[in-house]
């Protein structure tokens, strides 16, 4: 967002136009991303935008979109909205949150969730925004506004590595027969492993253990709900969504 896009939204909030005819609107500039173009398009006569405008956006908005085209912003309108929704929020005290997630969360953790940003924040009310994505492997990361609760198992795999290189902190201590060159690593997964995955797991487990060889045991268990548990001898790294739950829970209880 920027001044000029924030005073459009602002004046935009200002002309009590009711929400749901902006967010109609704005889901037709979503469907249609071609109309910002027309919209800013000199060779296309004022009069043959204004009837677009008038057929596609609810009659409450045919005044503020001719003047947001005329003073050429058309292209800015995305930006306007966003800006809308955010003032909007502001007005009422809400804040929007965004939680990214691979498996779906239930209505007893999204309510987990929205007590934690509330904490946070200050904020009474919460939008709560769930976006799907796969590649955090499991787990979930929640951001609003500065603040940012990452506890997926991407970045507990990365954590994992950067723990292991760090020889500084001291190396955990497995006993093992000097003739015995391999030790036994159990991962336990809701998703499971890629090959690329495997590999990452064993290596580090043989950075940290001083094993050469390493077997890796593979355990579905649904209960960790996302994510994994990793264990190797006296090694144990537990990364698992059903875990880091019940830390939140901790945590919220914590007054």
């Amino acid at each position: 967002m920027n001044r000029i896009t924030d005073a459009y939204g602002k004046a935009l909030l200002e002309t009590g136009v009711p929400a749901k005819d902006v967010e109609k609107a704005a889901e037709v500039f979503s469907l249609c991303p071609q109309l910002a173009d027309v919209l800013s398009n000199p060779v296309i006569s004022q009069q043959e935008k204004d009837s677009v405008i008038e057929k596609l956006l609810p009659l409450s908005l045919h005044s503020f979109f001719k003047v947001v085209y005329r003073n050429g912003r058309a292209l800015d309108i995305t930006e306007i909205f966003r800006s809308y929704r955010s003032l909007n929020r502001r007005s009422v005290h809400c804040i929007k949150a965004t939680v990214e997630y691979v498996t779906p969360l239930t209505e007893e953790q999204q309510a987990r969730l929205i007590k934690l940003v509330q904490k946070k924040t200050g904020y009474e009310k919460v939008e709560l925004s769930l976006v799907h994505k796969p590649e955090l492997l499991g787990g979930f990361v929640l951001r609003t506004g500065d603040f940012r609760y990452d506890r997926s198992s991407l970045k507990a795999m990365s954590e994992l590595k950067n723990t292991l290189m760090r020889r500084e902190a001291g190396r955990i201590t497995v006993k093992k027969n000097t003739s015995v060159r391999r030790i036994r690593a159990t991962v336990e997964y809701v998703t499971p492993l890629t090959e690329e995955q495997k590999t990452r797991i064993i290596e580090l487990v043989k950075k940290k253990t001083g094993f050469r060889e390493v077997q890796l045991n593979l355990v579905e268990n649904k209960n960790l709900i996302g994510g994994f548990v990793l264990r190797a001898g006296n090694l144990r790294y537990d990364r698992s969504a059903a875990n880091e739950i019940k830390t939140l829970r901790k945590e919220l209880m914590r007054r």
